[in-house]
């Protein structure tokens, strides 16, 4: 055995050099960790090594290895944390059944045990946090709570860095689910602090990162999300060679340069990590990254790209809506459209999870004049700020609260609303989001009769989305996201062409099957868009721009 290249094997696993570390180990035996003469430990480290350079078979190998010699040596406690990794490697690569043949592994090994020592403890610790995984993939939260609770027990009674980032980090995604969520976020916050510390190994500080990202994008507390993107993209930075975490610091990247305006980078950035996730099997995350990727596109008009991303999303195992819903609307297929959020919400009860599809679905549902729908559903937006107390979340609902005033006829208190998103948008550094407030300012300012202020927050929003390359909020509700339709949605077309027909309200509305109200909102947002103030003026336009048939062909 050549001690020197050992040493430096070590030594670079520590310092976490992954691609370093691996060709020391790969150097010292060529046919694999079984064939050396290494210690149990140093084959565990191989075995990490292997996998976070995204080798996972060898990874594997490795520690199944290491596992088979510590239960020949009688080494049972120890044994449990290679079961726990080995079961936890399964578990990110989607492997089901393998995950489970390990958990259930590991609870008969720990049943062997007479006198548990503090090892012993320790490795209940980690099979706790396998039995929390079990739980959560079968919905129950019952479960979870005591699991959870245990974990960061164990972890802080033994000093366990591991332990007790992942209890207190299960700890924190469950108050989310319950509703407690600023104690959930702050739980996140604690539980990620050993991360920053380097005080947590790094296999379970790069689960304890993307899961505390997820946690905080469910509830859409995006400047949490920046912020922890960032920290996740360094972490990833300073351990050269590591290929397992990369995917998602580029997802999550992606998705912050999204939501700062860099758009074409943040394009880039998720074609990268749908990439990254297949190279490593990690298919369901793929799935995600391809949904990400038709969202972005679907704003930017490119519809039969999203199309294509948003298949992508589904062949992996990944819902693609709200976003395909959305772009089902932009083909004019409202009720198709309204059918999927539908579908969708009913699936989602926890409230967590619904914050990421609510937005789109009171967009849809008022598409389709279900003002009442949507109505409770922007007041349930407005609760999941208020538990929150994050500005971005409160963005959203005030955003949403706008529309839903105009819907309602009320564009006086729409005003409001919609200033209040347009400025905590502004704060967040969010430009398309700042747009989207802009247009509803627009329109509800329009409609009360200031025309002019309007159409100059119309001009900004338009100039913005321009610098994106986005296609108009409103554009891309219309029929296949084309720019000739004046930003008008397939509902405004309609009423428009009855206008320029000579229809009153009160025909319209019975053509239409709406109320009188509904029809005067739609007029009020058409004269907005338009930049006129009168029905005559409207079908002019209509006529002149080509949006409606003149009569007669």
């Amino acid at each position: 055995m050549d001690r020197d290249r050992l040493e430096r094997a070590r030594r670079d696993a520590d310092r976490h050099d992954w691609g370093q570390a691996l060709s020391g180990w790969r150097e010292l035996a060529p046919d694999g960790p079984s064939t050396a003469d290494l210690s149990t430990e140093d084959q565990i480290t191989w075995g990490i090594t292997e996998f976070l350079s995204g080798h996972p078979d060898q990874a594997v190998r490795a520690l199944q290895s290491a596992h088979h010699r510590q239960i020949e040596h009688g080494a049972v406690e120890a044994a449990l944390h290679s079961a726990f990794l080995l079961a936890t490697i399964f578990d990110l690569r989607g492997q089901s059944s393998m995950f489970q043949g390990w958990l259930g592994r590991a609870e008969r090994q720990l049943a062997l045990i007479e006198s548990p020592s503090d090892a012993a403890v320790v490795g209940r610790g980690f099979l706790a946090m396998l039995e929390l995984r079990r739980a959560l993939g079968a919905g129950r939260f019952d479960q979870m709570g005591p699991l959870a609770d245990e974990i960061a027990e164990i972890g802080h009674r033994q000093q366990q860095p591991d332990l007790i980032a992942m209890g207190v980090l299960s700890q924190g995604r469950l108050n989310i689910y319950g509703g407690d969520v600023a104690r959930g976020l702050a739980q996140l916050d604690e539980a990620l602090s050993g991360v920053w510390a380097a005080e947590v190994s790094p296999l379970v500080a790069g689960v304890v990162l993307c899961t505390a990202i997820e946690g905080c994008q469910e509830v859409g507390a995006v400047d949490r999300l920046c912020q922890w993107s960032d920290g996740l993209s360094t972490w990833c930075a300073d351990q050269p060679g590591l290929a397992v975490f990369t995917g998602a610091a580029a997802l999550h990247h992606g998705q912050t340069l999204i939501l700062r305006g860099e758009w074409d980078a943040g394009l880039a950035a998720l074609t990268a990590a749908s990439e990254r996730y297949l190279s490593l099997g990690q298919h369901g995350s793929a799935g995600v990254a391809e949904r990400e990727r038709g969202d972005l596109l679907r704003l930017r008009g490119r519809l039969e790209e999203a199309k294509a991303a948003y298949q992508g999303a589904l062949t992996h195992g990944c819902d693609p809506h709200p976003g395909l819903a959305l772009l089902w609307l932009a083909e004019g297929r409202a009720d198709d459209a309204a059918v999927a959020v539908r579908r969708l919400l009913e699936e989602l009860v926890i409230p967590a999870q619904r914050g990421r599809v609510l937005p789109a679905a009171i967009d849809v549902l008022l598409a389709v004049d279900d003002t009442t729908y949507a109505e409770g559903l922007a007041q349930e937006l407005d609760l999941l700020a208020e538990v929150t107390d994050c500005a971005p979340i409160a963005a959203t609902a005030a955003r949403v609260h706008a529309q839903v005033e105009l819907a309602r006829g009320d564009a006086a208190g729409a005003v409001p609303y919609a200033r209040k998103a347009m400025h905590l948008w502004s704060d967040t550094d969010a430009p398309f989001e700042v747009a989207r407030a802009r247009l509803v300012l627009a329109d509800a300012l329009t409609a009360v009769g200031d025309v002019q202020s309007g159409q100059h927050e119309r001009q900004e929003a338009t100039a913005r989305c321009e610098a994106l390359g986005a296609v108009l909020p409103a554009d891309v509700s219309s029929s296949a996201g084309t720019r000739g339709s004046g930003g008008l949605t397939p509902r405004e077309v309609e009423v428009l062409t009855l206008v320029a027909g000579g229809a009153s309200n009160r025909a319209i509305a019975t053509e239409l099957v709406l109320s009188e109200r509904t029809v005067a909102r739609h007029l009020s947002n058409i004269f907005g868009k338009l930049g006129v103030t009168s029905r005559t003026a409207a079908a002019h336009q209509a006529h002149q721009h080509h949006l409606v048939a003149r009569p007669g062909r």
